[in-house]
């Protein structure tokens, strides 16, 4: 028998430090994800915080905005 391995096309990962997968306000950008239907992601709890893996660029980059604009405390506005 031959076991077959899936391979992904991984655009990057982000890692947001001091955050955790049950924090509200990542819950709320992966409901914002979902209702977009974008790019498929994978979370994970990586060594500083949550970890998120990316299908496509602009997901990330759209993450990668969002965590900025989070850090410097103003509204992110997709």
């Amino acid at each position: 028998m031959v076991k077959r391995r899936k391979e992904e096309d991984i655009a990057g990962i982000l890692e947001f430090d001091g955050r955790t997968s049950e924090d509200p306000e990542f819950l709320e950008w992966l409901a914002d994800h979902k209702s977009r239907n974008g790019g498929k992601i994978r979370v994970s709890q990586g060594g500083k915080g949550v970890r998120v893996m990316f299908s496509k660029d602009a997901d990330m980059a759209l993450w990668q905005r969002r965590s900025e604009a989070a850090t410097k405390g103003k509204k992110f506005v997709a």
